[in-house]
């Protein structure tokens, strides 16, 4: 954890999500909303939300969950291994709750089995003309 840049334990200000994800920006940590092929919610907005952190020399790779004020983080030494981290933990918000796809995997599937669609940070489509 020596290697992550600031990120408050506890972040009870009577704020939400929102306010939580801007105060990590300048810290250079990224909100992510949208997971999977389609985009589908990763947490429950606004009350639980993910932040990822990409090293700048590409010495670890985390995320933080932060979930009513209350922030865990884990970290690894690889972004293959941090997403497939958050591809299951994708697959667990979408087993609570009916902001997910219904047809997602069960959340004890393996990261290596999980379907193409169902994992990493979402794209939209190019919208240029």
């Amino acid at each position: 954890m020596e290697l992550l840049p600031f990120l408050p334990e506890d972040f009870h200000d009577g704020g939400d999500a929102d306010d939580w994800l801007v105060h990590l920006a300048p810290w250079g940590w990224t909100g992510i909303r949208d997971w999977g092929t389609e985009g589908w919610d990763l947490g429950n907005w606004p009350y639980q939300a993910v932040a990822l952190y990409d090293s700048p020399f590409e010495l670890c790779y985390a995320f933080a969950v932060y979930t009513e004020g209350d922030v865990s983080v884990e970290a690894w030494a690889t972004r293959e291994e941090r997403d497939a981290s958050v591809d299951v933990l994708a697959l667990h918000y979408w087993s609570d709750t009916e902001r997910g796809p219904a047809d997602a995997p069960d959340p004890n599937t393996p990261p290596s089995e999980i379907p193409a669609r169902f994992r990493g940070r979402f794209e939209p489509a190019d919208t240029e003309e």
